[in-house]
């Protein structure tokens, strides 16, 4: 673990308030992503002639709302600030908890138990819109480098240990209470966000955000938004770009496979969320050891090296998924949760790369279109494709078209050289002017 003594104590208490508020904001949206196939059962017909469809939607539709959310948040966490940005995410979330799990069951109420259970998926998707960026944000904006590489790290970290645990608590539970088990989590969930909202309360605002926003020559208005970022960087659809194999992976490791799991080799879905859990372990651990290369490497060469081993291992993958077995998948689940599991540890580069005011927005709307098309079509393309080729084609060209994207971002962090880390800054601005050559 790399020393914290240099960050001052407000600053590591606002890390820490944040990072696990992220973690609770992610436990609550993927308990009903992770119990998908059980609440299938719960609020969709069991006769319904497209209930594969039905139950595909229903783990998308949380995800479908966000271009919508990152309009709005973005709005907010421009003009307002980050830190409600923050609070309100996370009190939405336990809102959607606490109903849930009271909804009666289609059997009871028919189409609008379906209707409700919808609806407060897209709260949640809508809060979850807002969630991520805004932590990855705060800690850009608070933490300075190289510290803020590893810092940036445990928000993708938190995120993968809230999926991590709400899949282990969910497994848990099914095994105690097979029928009603699934309830026991969303309550903890509400509980446990409520807490977090409180203690995000006692946040303070980003110095960087506030110097920007007090600043004479800073404009308050909501269309300047989008008049903030030189296009000419090519960075927007770069970045578009870089999401998709984070997102490709994402749904085929932790939708796709686990269904395949179930619906081909008839495993029980408790087994398979434990399975999963596993999965989410491993991929946590490697999301803080990329972090922890950040603090001697150049994150944009790390990123480089995880998609470019990423294309070599995927005649691998589709060798291992062939076999069809249960440890087969799970081979194949680890590999492409470790190598594409975001943009860790180069976030704050990106970030960096737009200007403050407008930076949120425009982050926020590029990773949540980017992922919601990205999940609705590899879902297509999941449930259409059997061949194992057409699988692996779909990874590759995620893959690619992500190294690509990489490639073709123009980064745009070199800052100030700073007291605490002059050396590193100098070697950091060196690296990145030959990152710019070579890119130019």
């Amino acid at each position: 673990m790399p020393s914290s003594s240099s960050l001052p104590v407000e600053t590591r208490k606002s890390v820490a308030i944040v990072l696990i508020g992220n973690f609770l904001d992610f436990f609550d949206l993927l308990l009903a992503a992770h119990l998908t196939i059980v609440l299938s059962g719960v609020f969709i017909p069991p006769n319904a002639s497209n209930k594969v469809l039905l139950t595909t939607f229903m783990f998308c539709s949380s995800f479908c709302i966000r271009p919508l959310a990152a309009l709005f948040w973005g709005y907010i966490g421009d003009l307002v600030g980050r830190v409600p940005v923050l609070v309100s995410t996370t009190f939405l979330m336990s809102f959607s908890c606490l109903i849930i799990p009271n909804i009666p069951s289609y059997a009871e109420w028919g189409i609008f138990s379906a209707g409700l259970f919808l609806s407060m998926r897209l709260v949640q998707g809508f809060a979850s819109g807002g969630e991520c960026i805004a932590a990855d944000v705060f800690i850009t904006e608070t933490v300075p480098k190289p510290k803020v590489y590893f810092c940036s790290a445990l928000v993708e970290a938190t995120c993968s240990l809230g999926g991590l645990v709400a899949c282990g608590i969910g497994a848990l539970c099914l095994f105690l209470s097979p029928e009603n088990g699934w309830k026991i989590p969303f309550y903890l969930g509400s509980g446990v966000a409520v807490l977090g909202t409180i203690a995000r309360k006692t946040l303070k605002e980003t110095p960087e955000f506030l110097k920007t926003l007090h600043a004479k020559t800073q404009k308050k208005r909501a269309s300047d938004l989008y008049k903030t970022i030189n296009y000419k960087n090519r960075n927007i659809p770069a970045l578009f770009a870089m999401y998709f194999f984070p997102a490709v992976q994402f749904y085929f490791c932790l939708a796709y496979l686990p269904s395949v799991l179930i619906n081909q080799l008839g495993i029980e879905a408790n087994y398979v969320m434990a399975q999963t859990t596993l999965v989410l372990f491993i991929i946590m651990c490697a999301e803080v050891g990329y972090g922890l290369l950040g603090l001697k490497f150049h994150p944009f060469n790390i990123a480089r090296t995880k998609l470019i081993i990423a294309l070599c291992s995927i005649p691998l993958i589709v060798f291992f998924y062939k076999h069809h077995t249960a440890l087969s998948i799970f081979i194949v689940q680890v590999i492409i949760g470790v190598l594409g599991q975001g943009l860790t540890p180069y976030a704050p580069i990106i970030n960096r790369s737009f200007p403050v005011f407008g930076r949120y927005t425009n982050l926020l709307f590029v990773w949540a279109f980017s992922h919601s098309l990205m999940y609705l079509f590899t879902a297509y393309v999941c449930e259409n494709v059997t061949s194992f080729i057409g699988l692996g084609a779909l990874l590759f060209g995620a893959a690619l078209t992500s190294l690509i994207g990489l490639y073709s971002f123009v980064p745009n962090d070199i800052d100030r050289p700073n007291n605490s880390n002059n050396e590193h800054t100098a070697t950091e601005n060196r690296e990145i002017k030959k990152w710019l050559k070579k890119v130019i």
